[in-house]
């Protein structure tokens, strides 16, 4: 498998024989965009895929929203679709978790 701008990730395997899943796709490093993890083919690491691309739009990790912490946890486990908020990603994103900005 390949990433876009040329990134590779050689030595890697995916799960699940039939659909070839990554082992996790979530925000976890708090930028809102999503990182790939993948385990490596030995199976004695992940390595941590974030993307390059710079942004100036910053909140609290996707992780922190309980619905979309519950989403993730499905999708790893069964349904494999993307997971979901629980509030509006737009001009008015919360600052921190529960809390807003004035």
């Amino acid at each position: 498998m390949s990433l876009p701008g040329g990134v590779s990730t050689a030595g890697t395997s995916s799960n699940n024989g039939t659909k070839s899943t990554l082992t996790l796709t979530a925000d976890m490093l708090g930028d809102w965009r999503e990182e790939l993890v993948a385990r490596e083919t030995a199976n004695t690491a992940l390595r941590i895929y974030p993307t390059t691309i710079v942004t100036k739009r910053r909140i609290y990790t996707l992780m922190h929203d309980p619905t979309y912490r519950a989403q993730v946890i499905l999708s790893s486990q069964a349904t494999n679709q993307p997971p979901h908020v629980g509030f509006h990603i737009g001009t008015a994103w919360p600052i921190r978790p529960g809390l807003t900005s004035s």
